[in-house]
């Protein structure tokens, strides 16, 4: 079911999936399979989700962009935060 989410609760469901997938660092995982898996949740096609990483990783620097783009990774040097986001999902 889509629904519209709020800022925080988009960070908070991207955050969680790559939690989910163990991308720390240098492991990473495929943003466009990210943004095709959340899409079935967020409106708007991803669009938040393309915003909302960017604010991610230029903002906060919870997220890292790998090969131009086309790969993330959580920064590991905010595990706690990044933990105390997801927990508050």
């Amino acid at each position: 079911m889509k629904r519209a989410f709020t800022d925080d609760e988009l960070q908070a469901q991207i955050l969680d999936y790559l939690w989910n997938q163990g991308a720390w660092g240098e492991i990473y995982t495929n943003y466009t399979k990210m943004k095709k898996r959340l899409h079935h949740i967020v409106k708007n096609n991803g669009k938040n989700v393309e915003k909302q990483v960017k604010e991610l990783s230029k903002k906060k620097q919870l997220v890292e962009i790998h090969k131009n783009g086309d790969t993330l990774s959580l920064n590991p040097f905010y595990k706690t935060e990044i933990g105390n986001i997801r927990n508050n999902l």
